[in-house]
């Protein structure tokens, strides 16, 4: 049933050739249309594109219709934004409100875009309540190089492990964590079940092996290890790569320009791995035909349900892997041994994490070195983009023995890592810091301390500055998630002045 379904899809799509473009399947049509890669800011000349976005803030049931069509005219930028809902009357945008140019029909805006390389905020107020209500949402244009950390888009608090009934199985074993928190794995004998909080189980059965009968429907199976997978994860691949299991990935959602992780942008450029379009617009055709046997999302997922579905009416198994929502950076790390289970490399993966955890050990026993940081980016609208208390860079920050300048309680609230401040604000809690670090993840690096002061000139007040202590990572830090070890082993030479060289850390002169 599973190859007949998969043969009519396949019958439904046009052959086309989509030249690395993202490909959409209109299911009222059966037509497919090729969405354009938006360019880079660099690349931008008057015309009119496309882009993909996401949209956090709200209650979830409120979207903006995706990809968004963006004219450039003398250089000026402009959304074009299309509401799923017909109720909301006006938006607010740096200030300044535009009011519905569709009363009637789904609410619709045309703002200004200062940059589509970094989180755009505004405020829409809907009027489907009692009473009109303003809500924030942050616009964030998907971009090939974004931060695994923003890979955040699902409420997990109403979430948890689904309870596990397996017939005619007996649990034997479960797999001790030490800081991971959003996965568990069970073993039955020669079967392992994977569970992952929010997103289901799944079952490995081996090679050569019957499938159990009677198994509840909710339970998805997947051939102990998988050799054709369709990965749409960025801060994955390269815990599968230290796992040695990049042979097994063969098609993925982001192009070769787009990857830092070295192997995976070679296995692209020499057609070991096929790129099949962002995740939420996949080559559907190209994944059946090289026999897709799982796909791996992120959350960003569950704002295209509509693809998760398709995929797994084609039989292919979808795990939506929760990395970016563990409490603890190291938790973050310990996912590297559920891809070793599930690609069978238990045993590498294993022992690559007890040696990055004996590195990060060795920092995090070291006493507290007393110096107050600062992590942080220029928006293109002047604000100063933060990272909060209890994120996974700030909780680095603090293991390696550093005091993070944002405190507990100073949060804005919403789901995101991240948060806005207004520069004045920025510079009374991190005038006096003694570490300056700028987040290249959005804006890429800057290469002196002149950059940073074109950037805002109050900054030639800042402690850090005076003293020579401003750095900024390295473009490719973000998606080197086995790199905490080093990243941690950073900080404490910064810390302590040992003059060892930094691997994810430019210092700025």
């Amino acid at each position: 049933m599973k190859k007949l379904l998969a043969l009519v899809f396949i019958c439904m799509i046009l052959v086309t050739s989509c030249n690395g473009q993202g490909v959409t399947l209109h299911e009222e049509t059966s037509q497919v249309s090729v969405t354009p890669a938006a360019p880079s800011e660099e690349q931008i000349t008057d015309g009119s594109f496309l882009a993909d976005i996401r949209l956090e803030g709200g209650s979830g049931k409120a979207y903006i219709q995706s990809p968004v069509t963006v004219n450039v005219n003398g250089g000026e930028m402009s959304a074009v934004l299309v509401w799923s809902s017909k109720n909301y009357d006006y938006m607010i945008v740096d200030g300044v409100r535009y009011d519905n140019e569709t009363p009637g029909a789904e609410s619709t805006f045309t703002i200004p875009v200062k940059s589509i390389d970094e989180p755009l905020n505004v405020i829409a107020d809907t009027v489907a309540m009692s009473t009109p209500h303003e809500i924030e949402y942050v616009i964030y244009w998907e971009r090939d190089n974004a931060d695994p950390a923003e890979e955040r888009s699902f409420d997990i608090s109403a979430a948890g492990f689904d309870e596990v009934t397996l017939p005619g199985l007996k649990k034997t074993g479960e797999i001790d964590l030490q800081y991971a928190e959003m996965f568990r794995i069970s073993e039955y004998g020669a079967f392992k079940l994977i569970s992952i909080y929010g997103g289901g189980n799944f079952l490995l059965v081996p090679d050569q092996t019957d499938i159990p009968k009677d198994l509840p429907d909710d339970i998805v199976l997947i051939r102990h290890a998988p050799h054709n997978v369709y990965l749409a994860s960025t801060s994955a691949m390269d815990l599968v790569r230290a796992a040695g299991a990049l042979g097994n990935i063969k098609l993925c959602s982001t192009d070769a320009n787009g990857w830092y992780v070295d192997e995976a942008k070679a296995a692209i450029e020499n057609g070991s791995m096929l790129y099949v379009g962002k995740y939420r617009a996949p080559d559907y055709e190209t994944i059946i035909s090289k026999g897709c046997d799982l796909a791996i999302e992120n959350t960003m997922i569950y704002h295209e349900p509509s693809v998760k579905e398709k995929l797994e009416e084609l039989g292919i198994p979808v795990m939506v892997e929760m990395s970016s929502y563990e409490s603890h950076p190291l938790g973050r790390l310990e996912w590297i041994r559920l891809y070793g289970v599930l690609f069978d490399r238990q045993q590498e993966a294993d022992a690559f994490y007890e040696e990055q955890l004996a590195l990060t050990e060795s920092v995090m026993s070291k006493p507290s070195a007393g110096k107050s940081v600062a992590f942080f980016h220029v928006t293109a609208s002047g604000m100063i983009n933060v990272r909060k208390p209890g994120d996974y860079i700030s909780r680095m920050i603090e293991l390696s023995g550093g005091d993070y300048i944002i405190e507990a309680g100073e949060n804005d609230g919403a789901v995101m890592s991240t948060m806005n401040m207004q520069m004045e604000d920025f510079y009374l809690k991190a005038k006096d810091a003694d570490i300056l670090i700028y987040n290249s993840t959005i804006g890429g690096e800057i290469n002196s301390l002149a950059e940073l002061l074109q950037k805002n000139e109050l900054f030639a007040d800042f402690k850090a500055l005076r003293d020579g202590q401003v750095y900024c990572t390295t473009r490719n830090f973000f998606q080197q998630t086995t790199g905490m070890a080093q990243f941690m082993s950073d900080l404490d030479a910064i810390y302590t002045g040992s003059g060892e060289d930094t691997v994810f850390l430019n210092r700025l002169k």
